[in-house]
């Protein structure tokens, strides 16, 4: 004997093959066809149940609207969608989970806002919940909760419970809890009954236009047998209405029928497809032609003596003026993916112990690392990524020097890209090493010194030396290898290059393995980090990327690529998981994998001035210099040269002065000695900071 239920379900698909656009579409959407993403952060995974337009990628394409389950595994973040309204029901379960909502980790209760980050505090994980998103300008929805009960009636009978008209596009009925019978009614024309279990969804396009369709649902048992009076089913409703607009989307005009739209422009997201839209799509009017109409109001304005141009309208053909019609912003494709999932909220230790945090999770926290004069903790962010098994430990550090920004967002992109179900090991990052600094905007700590010439520091010492101490302790212990991301600091600009210890077999391979522009055999032992670093027996190398209080997407993008390279080369995380061009967030980096060439150079140092006067230097960065060749000048405030500087040797610019007011002892230019053929490297190395 067949299944009913089984029989019914069937049937549904089948009726949803059809081509046939009609009035009405309906299809059952069973779990075993819902689309599992599991987040990469290992706190939980998303089932998308539907999305429309059905072929849209959610991460990627712009969308009208999106159903999907989530089981939260941990505590996490509410993603945010600039433009989408969300919907969230938590679901019931059987281990009685709960959650607790703070605000952007207030410890009180705060009024929710919207367009903010929410953080949920998990009890007996899971969580599971159903998350609804819908486009705010292409339309709106209705969600509520019914609990259903088994009745003999039919459509046209007096019971409201279970009883509802479709006035929108779409209709999603979710089932939470039980089994459900639902019967369709289009236009009294036909019928369609359709049976579903927990966890099933009915999903109906329609021609909004149209006449409402009467649903009739009631409460079954698992076989569709005739019910009892008593059995109930929980089930939620979404009803989704199109926008009175054409999806409040800009739309350039087709002046040709050759011409084609322009990539960026998202046609189509709405209406449904149960019927074409005769909906004009608004127009951008070319500037242009705005600019002749304002002239010719300006021209008859003038013709009337009694009518002077108002003030908006000069200030109007003024903003106008030498404006390119062409030239409307666009927003980088990176810019419109949406993401699912979220860095969890921190929680705040006293030091790093790596083994506190969870395996196949990404974790974040604050630690403890002095006390200032508040006799409050400065606290040092970090972001503990660790794999599905135990392994090395790479730690990643960067603005040392508060003001040298680059390597900020490298971290932010490792530790985005990074699925934790691939990685095997540990990552550690410290996106801000000088939070005072990064206050303020400067290089040094608070007490005016800089950090990365006072490691490892003193238990007793002066506030930097205290400072690095218990860095070196509470956190840089824990590491096994070790890329620290600096930048050049104010007044100078840097090529992207590496100083490490080329002697050192590991270091040279983490340093190879950056693909920079510039390599620098640098021994250390000068109260960088780095060094202190070494000394512990921690493999590490510095990283230079570009220039001071600013971003550089394509440095960032190389320095990303090394530091993947090097986690691939300790077996950590493949390499052939990342997508050079697709993290990058467009397709306007040259190279996006790395510099194709490496110079070598056995050794840097710095020219000075010798007097004071506004500098001028000719060379940039990455620039082959011969002996003797003049590289800068210095003048006076009246434009008398007063000293003229040469190239003491044959190198490359690995970074150069942008401050053109010198004073006596100045920073010119960071000469790099090219390495020779068979050239043996120094074991004591420095250069002259």
């Amino acid at each position: 004997m067949s299944d009913p239920v089984k029989r019914q379900r069937e049937s549904s698909i089948l009726q949803s093959s059809s081509p046939d656009p009609g009035i009405i579409q309906v299809k059952l959407l069973i779990e075993k066809d819902y689309v599992l993403q599991t987040w990469k952060n290992g706190l939980g995974k998303t089932e998308e149940i539907a999305i429309y337009p059905p072929e849209k990628d959610f991460v990627k394409d712009e969308f009208f609207w999106r159903l999907s389950s989530t089981w939260m595994q941990g505590d996490c973040n509410f993603s945010v969608f600039p433009g989408y309204d969300c919907t969230t029901v938590v679901l019931p379960s059987e281990t009685n989970s709960s959650f607790a909502l703070s605000h952007r980790g207030c410890e009180s209760s705060t009024k929710v806002q919207p367009l903010f980050p929410y953080s949920w505090q998990v009890v007996n994980a899971p969580v599971k919940s159903l998350q609804f998103i819908l486009k705010r300008k292409s339309g709106n929805s209705q969600i509520r909760v019914e609990k259903i009960g088994a009745f003999e009636t039919d459509l046209q009978g007096d019971v409201d419970s279970g009883k509802n008209m479709l006035f929108g596009a779409f209709a999603l009925v979710y089932v939470v809890e039980g089994y459900i019978s639902v019967l369709l009614d289009e236009n009294h024309a036909h019928e369609q009954k359709h049976v579903l279990k927990t966890g099933e969804t009915l999903f109906v396009e329609r021609d909004e236009d149209a006449s409402p369709t009467s649903i009739l649902m009631k409460a079954t048992t698992n076989r569709g047998l005739a019910p009892f009076n008593d059995i109930e089913a929980t089930v939620i409703v979404i009803q989704i209405e199109e926008g009175k607009t054409y999806g409040g989307i800009l739309q350039k005009p087709v002046s040709d029928v050759n011409d084609s739209p322009s990539p960026s422009v998202n046609h189509g997201i709405v209406p449904s497809q149960r019927r074409e839209s005769n909906r004009r799509p608004s127009l951008i009017v070319s500037l242009e032609e705005d600019i002749e109409k304002l002239n010719q109001l300006h021209i008859s304005n003038n013709d009337d003596d009694n009518k002077e141009p108002t003030v908006i309208e000069n200030e109007r053909r003024d903003s106008l003026t030498g404006i390119d019609p062409n030239g409307i912003y666009e927003p980088p494709a990176f810019a419109l993916m949406h993401k699912d999932t979220d860095m969890p909220p921190p929680v705040i230790r006293d030091r790093l112990e790596v083994d506190e945090f969870p395996l196949n999770a990404i974790s974040t926290a604050w630690i403890k690392i002095m006390t200032q004069g508040l006799s409050e903790w400065i606290k040092l962010p970090i972001i503990v990524c660790r794999g599905t098994e135990d392994g090395p430990v790479v730690g990643i550090t960067a603005a040392v020097h508060g003001n040298e920004l680059n390597g900020v967002p490298c971290i932010h992109r490792v530790v985005s890209q990074i699925d934790i179900n691939k990685l095997k090991g540990t990552v550690v990052a410290v996106p801000c090493v000088n939070v005072w600094g990064f206050l303020k905007f400067q290089r040094e700590f608070a007490d005016g010194r800089d950090l990365n010439r006072q490691f490892p520091g003193k238990e007793d010492g002066y506030a930097s030396q205290v400072y690095c101490y218990h860095l070196m302790s509470k956190i840089i212990s824990q590491f096994n290898y070790m890329i620290d991301l600096h930048t050049a600091s104010f007044g100078r600009v840097n090529s992207y290059y590496v100083r490490a210890d080329l002697n050192d077999p590991i270091g040279a391979i983490m340093a190879k393995l950056q693909q920079p522009q510039i390599l620098l055999h640098n021994s250390g032992q000068d109260g960088t980090l780095r060094s202190a670093a070494a000394a512990r027996g921690i493999k590490a190398i510095t990283v230079e990327i570009g220039n001071p209080q600013t971003f550089q997407d394509h440095y960032v993008q190389w320095s990303f690529m090394g530091v993947m390279r090097i986690l691939d080369h300790f077996g950590m995380y493949p390499i052939s998981s990342v997508n050079a061009n697709e993290i990058s967030g467009h397709n306007a980096i040259e190279n996006p994998s790395g510099p194709l060439n490496t110079v070598l150079c056995s050794r840097g140092f710095w020219l000075y001035t010798k007097t004071g006067g506004l500098l001028e230097v000719y060379p940039d960065v990455n620039k082959f210099v011969r002996k003797g060749e003049i590289i800068a000048r210095i003048k006076n405030m009246f434009g008398n040269v007063v000293e003229e500087y040469f190239s003491p040797c044959t190198g490359v610019i690995i970074g150069r002065s942008s401050n053109p007011v010198a004073m006596s002892g100045d920073r010119i230019v960071h000469m790099g000695v090219i390495k020779k053929t068979g050239e043996v490297l120094a074991k004591a190395a420095k250069e002259n900071y």
